[in-house]
């Protein structure tokens, strides 16, 4: 079950790594009125036709990707949560390309999830394990921040070391707590 927002960011951005994608985006945007918005995209082996309008059943996951499940809920909780918060999502993929997802909500909704620990998300999406980069883009009203997991890289070197984890980690958490500051 995807309890916060933070969860749904997981769970689409490593659908994202494991179809292969060299580059993957990810942007969230929170505006002023309270609209949230999220993006991800990627340059992954993409779906062709019949393999794209699969992806809503929740008894469908694309072969090969998880060798012993045999059901692919991201998207059913995806369109649930739209459902009952009056959001709007799309999803478009090319075999050969990659996909990009897109999902909008009022966050002042109450039935809106929380964000969740965006600090630890951002931390776990960076360093979910393969060769490819990823760009996290977060933003709140005018202000942003931005984290590549190649500068990561280049910086501290080895991703999954303890180290690199926590500084990561700290990153996203100040920046959040600025990008809060400003924003308010």
């Amino acid at each position: 079950m995807h309890l916060t927002l933070s969860d749904y960011i997981i769970d689409l951005a490593q659908n994202s790594v494991e179809a292969g994608g060299d580059v993957v985006f990810v942007d969230l945007v929170e505006r002023l009125d309270g609209t949230v918005r999220v993006y991800i995209s990627d340059d992954g082996r993409g779906m062709d036709g019949e393999t794209l309008a699969r992806v809503r059943d929740p008894f469908f996951t694309g072969g090969g990707k998880h060798e012993k499940r045999r059901v692919g809920l991201g998207i059913s909780f995806l369109a649930q949560f739209m459902a009952q918060c009056g959001g709007t999502w799309d999803i478009s993929s090319e075999k050969g390309v990659g996909t990009s997802l897109f999902f909008e909500y009022d966050g002042r909704n109450p039935d809106a999830p929380p964000l969740g620990d965006l600090p630890a998300t951002v931390t776990c999406i960076l360093t979910l394990p393969g060769k490819f980069d990823m760009k996290f883009t977060r933003a709140l009203g005018d202000e942003s921040y931005t984290v590549m997991r190649s500068e990561v890289i280049e910086v501290f070197g080895d991703i999954s070391d303890s180290e690199t984890l926590l500084a990561l980690r700290e990153f996203v958490r100040s920046s959040e707590k600025e990008l809060t500051e400003k924003g308010n």
